[in-house]
């Protein structure tokens, strides 16, 4: 049963490392490269809700083999570190899953509505700033959170 939850830890912290990695470096690079704005912007929101499904996937399937083997054999504080750090990843990729994405699209759409009109309100294009901003730093917490727990799952 230990080397069952050990795999599945160290397949849960591979698969959100792939996926940060992935969209980040490849994906988004390449669609950026090779779409106008327009269908770039449609592709992402097409990915971004499977995108994070799959983090709060890999999520779940991580804290699942910790609590299994914290029932099954004694823990100390690296046990619970990594639980702890599979929950800070679950949240984070629940909250960019909804509100967050959700949020960022409806104020981008503004935002496009008021470029066709030729006049932008910058307090809104701030908002919307800070909304990706917050997006990508919680992204690269989930890749350094994942790295961690990678490092921890081979303990």
């Amino acid at each position: 049963m230990r080397l069952v939850m050990e795999y599945l830890s160290v397949l849960a912290a591979a698969v959100l490392i792939g996926k940060v990695v992935l969209l980040s470096f490849v994906v988004a690079p390449v669609l950026a490269k090779n779409l106008d704005q327009e269908a770039f912007g449609k592709v992402v929101r097409h990915l971004f809700p499977a995108y994070y499904a799959l983090g709060i996937g890999a999520a779940c399937t991580g804290l699942a083999s910790v609590i299994m083997r914290g029932i099954t054999e004694e823990t100390d504080a690296l046990h619970h570190l990594a639980a702890g750090l599979w929950l800070v990843v679950m949240a984070a990729e629940t909250y960019c899953r909804s509100p967050l994405t959700p949020q960022s699209n409806a104020m981008r759409d503004r935002l496009k509505e008021q470029e066709s009109r030729g006049a932008v309100d910058p307090v809104l294009q701030r908002a919307w700033n800070r909304l990706h901003q917050r997006s990508v730093y919680l992204n690269a917490l989930v890749l350094c959170v994942g790295l961690g727990l990678l490092g921890l799952a081979n303990r």
